[in-house]
């Protein structure tokens, strides 16, 4: 009999094993041998993956035995949760229907039941099905992860209640066990003592006794066979020979081995007999039909695989170099081992440093094959793909973008300057010294979007500013009162570098994050440096208007106080170069006093160069200036204008102290910042204005592929110049339906520019497909696209890695990737494109001359009609002279007249034929230059 009430037998008791024959006790041993296997086969399938031994009679199973009898007694259940599993019928049932209906079990020390929402699991990597199964329930998860998680979410973490027992935790990683059956009414328990963790890790091995081995698995006893009639229908089955084989002997002539085939063509119908088959009455086989049973069954194998768990360690390897003394070199190098094995080698090597110095092994030969049309590709991968978007609701929400730069050497660092919204009417009426929020430059990091990676200060509004491409830690900016300001950010370069943001400051302990109230903690996470200016120029000297453009001088190009370009400077880099709308280009120098801190409010322009109108009626109001640089390399570009300063020497007569400069009136300027001694001193230094932009021009850039070629954009178009040409603009834009605001041309692709216009959409222009329109237009925000900047990371290729930062006037910087149309470029490109600019410029040319031609064409039709008129006017004045002889002397003075003017017009058709033939000439000419003739014209 089996009662509920009946005790438990102990496992290392004699009288409890297999062998006992006692009925009372038989029932009581198979319940707890069959709960002990289900507990012990759940916990070894959670901890196969990490290799734990489960075998019966080791610790972890008697462990596991002692849970189930504890868990049985909480739940008020004696025995096993068996239904129907052995004597004893009733006593089995009721305990399985206690153990069905009773609660969750206590866990045991070092074990905290968890419930982790379905975003705390992909948050941490634990998603139930995929990094988790039953199979595999455990998760290691480092703990600085775990406190990030609670500084970040506080009471709203999953968890949050478990806080005190993590921070007391004295390791570096929690083990998270996925609980599938709810076995202490959670999905997950964390182990929050080493010693759960060790137990469930590396669980003490034991070797099973033989009486438990033997209980286990017993020999099969062997029985003989007896007959039941089976054989006879195998045999009935069986295929008996009942006639003899038929002998085939088949031979060949010896004289006809190795003899050659000959082959012969014939046609397929030739020797082809066909043979339909027909039924023959006469001739019948009877088939005898044969019942046969086939049944193929797996063979079964068990094996059990036991793998043993190592935690990975950091480990550390010290050794010290093989030393050798003079003596030991010296009589090895002159030896005769040495000096033949030079000898044997010398002209492998030869060999091989010529192969290097002949053909780069690094080129992708690949690529060199052949270049697919990639411009008339169409899909999603064609258009420009949002990657990330940054904005900060404190300092940049409902504030415009006014300028966006990418730091020069750290990946994925982009700074934006934010100004207000207002016109110029409205900070007069709220006055000069109104500012509803500090002006700011907050500098934002792909790995944290949410907070700025850091904030510098500035005492108004920057509109413009730029990293120092040869010192990242140098920041210039330009502000709305004409003020030049200078940060120094060298203090956090290692922060700007770390590819994830910590989750608390490296000098807190875990007893200051424990004492922090949600408020402070969450202050303490979310806090970000700020940083003051170290300098700022004296506000006499400065502009007298807000700073429109500003930019760092090449390294090479240093000026001296006149303006002179030096022949061997080396320190350009340091000087940098400003536009204002009050119509001056001014250079500074920041070596202008010994550090950067002396410069604070006495720093001053070292050379100011006005410029006004060729007549000198007004002042221009510059917005953007372009200084032609030298390329870095022939074949490539780089990827931002500024830093493509050549690396290695270069002439001073490279250099020119020409420039162009947009401004507010539209027109485009082409000004010399050196004056010559024998002009004027009030004399206009500039040189051609261009009047084509029908609005104040907002951009203006220098090809980085071209140093002569400009893009300038303004009003409702956009056009591309090139330098010393005079006669208009190579390519100029329909008018849009909206403002046109930014321009930047493509660091990789000649041919490939971008522009942003008022209405948040940006327009890709690729000239290698069309010239006359954009190629795509891709909306991007809701408000105007205040800036752009493209940026080229250096890869394996130029198939990746390229970003767009595009800022609105909301506040929101816009991360845009580039797809690979529009950053590979196709083979000759370059060469197409100054072909394409090439051409134009012969167009240009072209058209001046027919104007020139017309003009006068026109003259002299002019000079005909009045002297026609002047011949008309004489014969009047000679008609009235003549004596009054009516009736004869009108006919022939009509015939004179018409003679005369017979001759006039007989001369004014001569002279247009020779006219009309000089076109014609012309006209082929020009045809003939471009290769536009047909082959028999030609």
């Amino acid at each position: 009999m089996s009662d509920s009430g009946a005790p438990i037998p102990n496992d290392s008791d004699p009288t409890s094993r297999g062998g006992t024959t006692t009925k009372s006790r038989t029932p009581s041993r198979a319940n707890i041998v069959k709960s002990s296997s289900r507990a012990a086969s759940r916990v070894s399938l959670r901890a196969g993956a990490s290799g734990v031994d489960l075998r019966p009679g080791s610790n972890a199973d008697r462990d596991l035995g002692k849970r189930a009898k504890s868990k049985a007694s909480i739940r008020g259940a004696a025995e096993s949760e068996d239904e129907g599993a052995g004597t004893g019928g009733n006593g089995a049932g009721g305990e399985d229907t206690g153990a069905t209906t009773a609660g969750p079990a206590n866990p045991p020390a070092g074990i905290f039941p968890l419930f982790l929402t379905t975003m705390t699991q992909d948050l941490f990597k634990v998603r139930v099905g995929e990094d988790v199964t039953a199979e595999k329930p455990i998760k290691m998860i480092p703990k600085a992860d775990i406190l990030s998680d609670l500084q970040a979410r506080l009471a709203i973490g999953d968890f949050y209640p478990a806080k005190q027992a993590i921070l007391d935790f004295p390791g570096e990683e929690f083990l998270l066990h996925y609980d599938a059956e709810f076995k202490y009414g959670q999905n997950f328990y964390l182990c929050v003592d080493m010693d759960a963790m060790d137990a469930i890790l590396r669980p003490v091995m034991e070797e099973v006794p033989p009486d438990t081995a033997a209980e286990v698995k017993r020999p099969a006893s062997r029985k003989k066979w007896e007959s039941l009639g089976s054989e006879k229908e195998v045999e009935s089955d069986w295929v008996v020979k009942n006639r003899d084989l038929i002998n085939v002997r088949v031979s060949r002539r010896r004289r006809h081995f190795g003899a050659r085939c000959k082959f012969g063509d014939r046609d397929a119908h030739d020797g082809f007999l066909e043979c339909r088959p027909f039924k023959d009455p006469n001739y019948d086989i009877s088939r005898m039909e044969i019942s046969e049973g086939v049944q193929a069954v797996p063979s079964l194998v068990e094996a059990a695989v036991q793998t043993a768990w190592f935690r990975p360690l950091n480990f550390a390897v010290q050794y010290e170099p093989i030393t050798m003394s003079s003596q030991e070199k010296d009589a090895i190098m002159q030896s005769d081992e040495i000096e033949d094995f030079v000898q044997a080698v010398s002209i492998r090597f030869e060999k091989a440093l010529q192969q290097n110095s002949i053909v780069n092994i690094f080129q992708d030969d690949y690529q060199e094959l052949g270049e697919e049309d990639v411009t008339l590709e169409q899909g999603p991968h064609t258009y420009l793909q949002e990657y990330q978007s940054f904005t900060d609701l404190k300092h940049s929400k409902d504030r415009c973008i006014s300028c966006v730069d990418w730091h020069p050497t750290i990946k994925g660092v982009v700074a934006i300057s934010c100004t207000e919204r207002m016109t110029f009417d409205e900070r007069v009426e709220k006055g000069l010294f109104f500012k509803s929020r500090k002006s700011l430059i907050l500098v934002w990091s792909f790995h944290d979007p949410i907070h700025p990676q850091l904030i510098l200060e500035a005492p108004e509004d920057v509109q413009c500013f730029q990293f120092n491409p040869h010192d990242p830690s140098i920041i210039a900016g330009g502000c709305i009162n004409g003020q030049i300001v200078l940060w120094d950010i060298s203090e956090y370069t290692d922060k700007l570098k770390t590819s994830r943001k910590p989750g608390r400051s490296d000098t807190s302990t875990d007893e200051d994050v424990n004492s922090l109230s949600g408020t402070e903690e969450r202050e303490r996470v979310t806090d970000t440096s700020v940083l003051h200016w170290v300098a700022v120029s004296s506000i006499e000297f400065s502009h007298r208007s807000g700073i429109t453009d500003i930019q760092w001088l090449p390294r090479n190009m240093e000026l001296s106080h006149t303006g002179e370009i030096l022949e061997k400077g080396e320190h350009g880099h340091r000087e940098l170069v400003t536009t204002s709308v009050d119509g001056q280009v001014a250079f500074w120098d920041t070596r202008y006093k010994k550090d950067f801190k002396a410069l604070d409010l006495v720093w001053r322009p070292f050379l100011r160069v006005p410029l006004s109108a060729m007549d000198n009626t007004f002042d221009y109001s510059l917005t953007k200036i372009s200084i032609r640089r030298v390329l870095a390399d022939k074949g490539t570009a780089t990827t931002d204008p500024t830093q493509s300063d050549a690396l290695t020497e270069v002439k001073p007569e490279t250099f020119s102290s020409k420039f162009f400069c947009s401004t507010e009136e539209g027109d485009l300027i082409y000004a010399d910042w050196v004056a010559e001694k024998a002009s004027e001193e009030k004399a206009s230094r500039v040189e051609h204005a261009f009047s084509y932009h029908f609005g104040p021009m907002s951009d203006l850039h220098r090809s980085p592929f071209f140093p002569d070629i400009l893009l300038s954009v303004g009003g409702w178009s956009c056009h591309i110049w090139r330098e010393g040409v005079t006669g208009g603009s190579l390519l100029s834009s329909a008018p849009t339906s909206s403002y046109v605001i930014c321009g930047r041309w493509s660091p990789t692709r000649p041919g490939v520019f971008y522009i942003s216009k008022a209405d948040g959409t940006i327009e890709v222009w690729d000239l290698l497909d069309r010239s006359h329109s954009a190629s795509s237009v891709q909306n991007i925000s809701g408000s105007a696209i205040s800036y752009l900047a493209v940026r080229q990371y250096p890869g394996k290729s130029l198939t990746h890695n390229q970003f767009i930062a595009a800022g609105d006037d909301e506040g929101t910087l816009h991360i845009l990737e580039v797809p690979r149309n529009l950053t590979k470029p196709s083979k000759n490109e370059k060469a197409f494109v100054r072909a394409f600019f090439d051409r134009e410029v012969r167009r240009l040319g072209y058209v001046r001359g027919r104007k020139e031609y017309r003009i006068k064409e026109q003259a002299r039709y002019e000079q005909i009609a009045l002297e026609a008129a002047a011949a008309k006017g004489a014969k009047k004045e000679a008609e009235a002279a003549v004596a009054p002889t009516s009736a004869g002397a009108g006919p022939p003075g009509s015939a004179h007249s018409k003679s005369t003017v017979g001759g006039n017009i007989m001369m004014s058709e001569e002279e247009e034929e020779k006219a009309e033939q000089e076109y014609l000439k012309m006209e082929h000419n020009f045809l003939e230059l471009e290769g536009l003739l047909p082959p028999a014209a030609t």
